[in-house]
């Protein structure tokens, strides 16, 4: 609750400044005259941004602008939909930052106004990371119109998304349908994104965004409290293709999905018997983080264990002009746009499906294996070592100090990043590993610092587990699916344990053996899959099966027990 009592007081500070600005003052302070025009380097043509405003101190300074559909201004930040404003700012020395999303450059200049004068400042951008064939979408947005808290209108939601420079904005206001089409015409932006009808599902057991969707239709029921009956009835609203589970680790109405309780971070296990049938998950919401980033990834990495397909996406959550910006986190999916107002919907959700798609919060993050297989491929054929090539990119403002690779949820490789950064590609390497005896799933994870980003700020955490937090930009990608034991197919390391567990007829003896081929993860499955077979495994002769197999089996076993909650039989 302390974040919507956040928001609340961030949307009566919003209107406060509203009526201070449409209230008569005889005593106006001194003001000077800022004309910014903000162009693509090159084209010269003008683009949609942000722009930031700093006084000698580094403080925001007020900012007033004409009341036009195009902007969205508040204390330090403006947004133009058009590139091209007039404000009036106090007089003196101020430092301006214009942005357009981490895919652009920045620009900076240092500016002084005198009382009653008038300046004209031309910015650039540039582009500065590839994103070819990906379309830049944010699957979790809202408004102060619909959603009832924040502070952004819908008008400065459009604007703020154009400014952002995503291409495919999902509106997901709670158990609303609603489109962004009229209010991006009027604003006169409509030709900087396809917007797509969504909804944020808001029930007790858990929130998740549902789209595309038509605007006039139901919105998808929130009650019987069963979340199984609940998702059935959202897939089954016309048109409707993606379900993605929200904030899994946060707590909403006293229900936090992936509380211990209920979910079994190993193995990925339903404690509470809620499904987790969802085609993807959060594993970055960049208005709703957590103390530790890795938290969310590692609910994925469970599901996935498990052999659920869940896709992973970053989206931003966002509800304010400025307080979190929007589409600070983002997923870029594989999909085609003859320009960014015609981006093929429909081609893009079947490509999100497949898992065809990166997560980013500033960093892009791309991998391939053998060569010949990226991200959502099954990679097949494949000799003794895996070169896993792994590239990062992001914007001359950023940087990245480490790249992790992760397989069934195992850290297996990973570099340390040093030296300037300022070019786009901020690491190209590529990784030797041998290739897994079984199927596993392998992922790349890059980080790096940004409590120096005061000009692109990432809000910390809303539901805190621990005093210290560092900021941190991130790219991840989703899974490349390795044919490990060549059968041209997949196997997750459930469909490994149950397979062990058929073959053992009962005999511990026998199951340590078939587990011993495999890696900690298929005995983490076991382990959960015996506890729900009603198996004992305290008793001396599976403990003593059990301590002569080897580490990996009674690695598996024993995560499985250290983080199954006391509550639950042995």
């Amino acid at each position: 609750m302390l974040r919507y009592a956040v928001l609340a007081l961030a949307s009566l500070v919003a209107v406060l400044a509203a009526l201070a600005r449409a209230a008569p003052n005889r005593e106006q302070p001194p003001s000077a005259a800022l004309h910014l025009v903000v162009t693509e380097a090159g084209s010269g043509k003008a683009l949609p941004c942000r722009i930031v405003l700093r006084g000698t101190r580094g403080e925001p300074v007020m900012v007033r602008a004409a009341e036009t559909r195009d902007v969205a201004v508040r204390p330090g930040v403006v947004y133009t939909g058009s590139g091209d404003v007039t404000l009036s700012v106090p007089p003196g020395r101020l430092t301006l930052y214009a942005l357009r999303g981490p895919t652009y450059s920045l620009a900076r200049k240092s500016v002084t106004l005198k009382p009653g004068g008038s300046l004209t400042v031309r910015l650039e951008l540039r582009r500065e990371v590839g994103t070819s064939g990906y379309v830049s979408c944010d699957p979790h947005t809202h408004t102060l119109t619909y959603g009832g808290h924040g502070d952004a209108t819908i008008q400065e939601r459009v604007v703020t998304l154009a400014g952002e420079g995503i291409e495919m904005p999902v509106a997901t206001e709670h158990n609303k349908h609603v489109s962004y089409s009229q209010a991006a015409e009027q604003a006169g932006v409509s030709r900087w994104f396809t917007p797509v009808v969504g909804d944020e599902v808001t029930t007790s057991v858990g929130h998740w965004c549902l789209f595309p969707l038509r605007p006039k239709d139901t919105p998808a029921p929130v009650t019987p409290l069963n979340r199984a009956s609940l998702l059935a009835a959202s897939r089954a609203m016309p048109e409707a293709r993606v379900a993605i589970l929200n904030h899994p680790a946060d707590v909403h109405a006293s229900f936090r999905p992936a509380d211990p309780a209920r979910f079994h971070l190993g193995s990925g296990e339903s404690l509470d018997g809620q499904t987790w049938g969802f085609d993807a998950i959060e594993v970055i919401n960049s208005s709703a983080q957590r103390s530790d980033f890795m938290e969310p990834f590692r609910v994925w990495f469970a599901l996935l264990n498990r052999g659920y397909h869940t896709v992973a996406v970053g989206a931003s959550d966002c509800h304010d002009v400025d307080a979190f910006i929007v589409s600070q986190a983002r997923t870029y999916i594989r999909g085609s746009a003859a320009a960014p107002d015609r981006v093929d919907v429909a081609d893009a959700c079947t490509n999100l499906l497949a898992g065809r798609a990166l997560v980013s919060l500033g960093l892009l993050t791309e991998a391939w294996v053998d060569h010949r297989f990226g991200v959502g491929d099954l990679a097949t054929g494949l000799g003794s070592t895996l070169p896993v090539r792994v590239r990062v990119q992001g914007p001359g403002w950023m940087s990245a100090d480490r790249v992790e690779l992760w397989m069934n949820g195992r850290k297996v490789a990973e570099r340390r990043l040093s030296g300037s950064q300022t070019r786009p590609v901020k690491a190209d390497l590529t990784f030797r590993l041998p290739k897994p005896k079984q199927d596993a799933w392998l992922v790349a994870i890059a980080s790096g610092p940004a409590d120096n980003l005061t000009f692109w700020p990432i809000a910390p955490p809303y539901q805190p587990s621990r005093l210290d937090w560092e900021p941190r930009v991130i790219g991840a990608t989703n899974p490349i699916r390795i044919d490990g034991d060549g059968d041209g197919r997949y196997s997750s390391p459930f469909d490994y344990a149950k397979a062990a567990l058929e073959s053992s007829g009962g005999s511990a003896a026998k199951l340590m053996s078939e587990l011993a081929h495999f890696d900690e993860a298929v005995s983490v499955q076991a382990a959960s899959l015996l506890r729900e077979r009603g198996v004992k495994t305290t008793t001396s002769e599976f403990q003593q099966a059990l301590q002569s197999a080897p580490q990996p089996v009674r690695t598996g076993f024993a995560l499985y027990e250290e983080l199954l909650p006391q509550s639950i039989p042995r």
